[in-house]
């Protein structure tokens, strides 16, 4: 019985908890829901449980919760003022179940990877999302942006930005090895929500400075599982790349790959090609996908020196690679002329 679970504040600044079990992820103004299973629920906790003292996080075992005031401080308007527009350009509408993954995947990883509380986690986003989403859509304009709508590729863009700039805070500011969590206990549909303190404590051999990679490991792997888990048994199915180092089968991979992001509405097309042969076992593959879901939102993380990025075709990428016991030992995206272009050197 998977339920979802949040918070929302309405117009007469009451709380109240929403349950629903009938959608997987979805997000709207004030609120966000996630699937929840029996050991961790993942909620959006609006600020005015923690100013009331509903919930806290002690200090001394978690990174600093985010203020409203460091949401929008004034580096945070500076910074805003320099990075690009976002683009008035026509793009795809995102399937939702895509769209959901995407957004899924990033949260499940930083859950997995035990660096942060969870909670914490979801209020630091609230604030952040709330202190950019008005610029944002100002430079838009009126209608531009589907507020709570992931298909949506204009909002898209921003929530995956909005997640992104936060996962790198809480990845990158002192994460804790051990802290403490707010987690909601298993309770009856009629039963008001209760909460309980766990000590989380992370794997030992997970170091800081491992995070962000094992972070984007874990999303690549979500990704594949979920489309093998689609296509499969279709005539749309990944190639399987050969144990045997093959060019020409790593193309062929990358390429059905790209396009089953562009048939998810992620970009409008892709281009796919052996950009450099560095030796016999080393390749260097060239991605591009035009007017992708997170052209703007990619530029921004990289302007911040964000680590990890949003760069989910990439994450995918390499861990289909990988799975053919490759490695990649160089990668890079840029963006150019409403082009999302990765570079992967993969290496047999």
């Amino acid at each position: 019985n998977d339920q979802i679970a949040a918070f929302q504040i309405d117009r007469h600044n009451n709380i109240n908890m929403v349950l629903d079990g009938s959608r997987e992820f979805q997000e709207e103004e004030g609120v966000t829901y996630y699937t929840h299973d029996e050991t961790r629920r993942a909620m959006t906790y609006i600020p005015a449980l923690f100013a009331a003292g509903t919930l806290s996080i002690d200090p001394a075992v978690a990174a600093p919760p985010m203020t409203a005031g460091e949401a929008d401080n004034v580096g945070a308007r500076f910074t805003r003022k320099i990075r690009p527009k976002a683009p008035k350009i026509l793009r795809s509408k995102l399937d939702q179940n895509f769209a959901v993954l995407l957004m899924r995947s990033s949260y499940n990883a930083l859950d997995k990877i035990d660096c942060v509380a969870m909670d914490q986690f979801q209020r630091d986003f609230f604030l952040l999302r709330q202190a950019e989403y008005q610029p944002y859509v100002d430079q838009l304009g009126p209608g531009m942006v589907e507020q709570g709508m992931l298909t949506d590729p204009s909002y898209f863009d921003f929530i995956s930005f909005a997640q992104y700039a936060t996962i790198n805070r809480e990845i990158n500011t002192s994460p804790p090895v051990i802290f403490e969590e707010q987690q909601a206990e298993n309770v009856g549909e009629d039963q008001p929500q209760k909460f309980v303190k766990k000590l989380i404590k992370r794997d030992p051999s997970l170091t800081n400075n491992m995070l962000a990679k094992e972070h984007s490991r874990l999303v690549g792997v979500d990704i594949i599982d979920k489309l093998n888990e689609n296509f499969v048994s279709t005539a749309l199915a990944i190639p399987t790349i050969p144990k045997n180092f093959n060019a020409d089968a790593i193309l062929a991979s990358l390429s059905r790959l790209a396009k089953l992001f562009v048939l998810n509405g992620f970009a409008f097309g892709c281009d796919v090609s052996i950009s450099k042969v560095k030796s016999p076992l080393e390749f260097e593959y060239c991605i591009s996908l035009k007017n992708s879901a997170t052209l703007w939102s990619g530029i921004a993380l990289q302007q911040i020196k964000a680590d990890p990025l949003n760069c989910f075709l990439l994450k995918a990428a390499t861990e289909l690679v990988s799975r053919a016991g490759y490695s990649v030992s160089a990668s890079s995206v840029k963006y150019e002329q409403n082009k999302e272009i990765t570079f992967m050197t993969i290496r047999g």
